[in-house]
């Protein structure tokens, strides 16, 4: 671990900020939907560095800091995003990630847009099939604020007025010009796994006392099928509702001011004891450093 954390270290790039009007313009509009906290964006605070673990994404996502430095590692590779970057990652995928306050400030405050399974399917009803990719999920890429100006700025217009639609919508002609700048990859057709499938699942009820025969009530398989199928993909059901329930939890420390003990509660973990325990073993970080509080 400190081996690591030393290497990383040495990645961390200079300060930087928009300089240019239109990107001031188009940060000064993202840091207002943060301070706003619409609900149908990811607004990610933290006053302490933290190293996350094997981070599971479940769909495309942008991710812009506006304070402070992302690093996160796809493969072997490390890569590090400063404000006035966008980190695009095309599709779902296990990462290290990183995040770093600010040094002046103290802060880590960074906004995300879900590519969302809607917006995906529209855009790929709008270019020719034998563009849309072979299913591969595409590298991580770096996009400038500049890349996405006017959508953004339309995006930011439309979640400030509580129109989920248009903003949906924006995100559709997104997702086009991140095509046809060659990220393939936000486009290609996505890979559902059955783990993938239960871990939504627990998402909507993660406090449940999720059984066997619950989940295959849900998904209208037997248990011999469940177990056969989630062992073809190198786990089991306690290792997927374990981990549903984690994500979860990770999501709540990062986007909100709950405590610890909340946290566990609301993920159906009745001892924090028990939950900081298994939190610090799957991400390797206790969950106290996670939160911005």
């Amino acid at each position: 671990m400190l081996t690591l954390m030393s290497s990383v270290t040495a990645l961390r790039p200079l300060p930087a900020t928009p300089d240019q009007p239109r990107q001031k313009e188009v940060f000064a509009r993202l840091e207002r939907i943060v301070a706003e906290g619409p609900s149908a964006c990811v607004c990610v605070r933290s006053r302490s560095e933290h190293l996350l673990h094997a981070m599971d994404i479940d769909s495309g996502l942008l991710a812009i800091p506006l304070q402070g430095f992302k690093r996160i590692r796809d493969g072997d590779q490390w890569s590090a995003f400063a404000p006035g970057e966008i980190l695009l990652i095309p599709s779902a995928r296990k990462i290290d990630m990183q995040n770093i306050p600010d040094e002046r400030s103290g802060n880590y405050v960074a906004i995300g847009i879900a590519l969302c399974a809607e917006a995906v399917t529209a855009a790929r009803g709008l270019v020719p099939l034998q563009q849309h990719g072979k299913g591969e999920p595409g590298p991580i890429g770096r996009v400038t604020l500049d890349d996405l100006a006017q959508e953004l700025l339309d995006w930011c217009e439309a979640m400030a007025a509580g129109d989920e639609v248009r903003a949906r919508y924006v995100l559709v002609g997104m997702l086009l010009k991140l095509h046809a700048q060659g990220h393939a990859g936000v486009l290609a057709e996505p890979v559902v796994t059955l783990a993938a499938r239960i871990r939504i699942m627990i998402a909507a009820n993660p406090a449940r006392e999720w059984s066997s025969s619950d989940v295959e009530a849900e998904l209208g398989m037997s248990g011999a099928t469940l177990r056969r199928y989630l062992a073809e993909e190198g786990t089991s059901l306690r290792a997927v509702l374990i981990d549903a329930r984690l994500s979860y939890a990770l999501a709540l420390l990062l986007t909100t001011r709950l405590p610890v003990k909340s946290v566990a509660a609301r993920v159906g973990y009745a001892s924090p004891s028990s939950f900081v325990k298994r939190f610090t073993e799957r991400y390797g970080v206790e969950p106290s450093r996670v939160g911005g509080t």
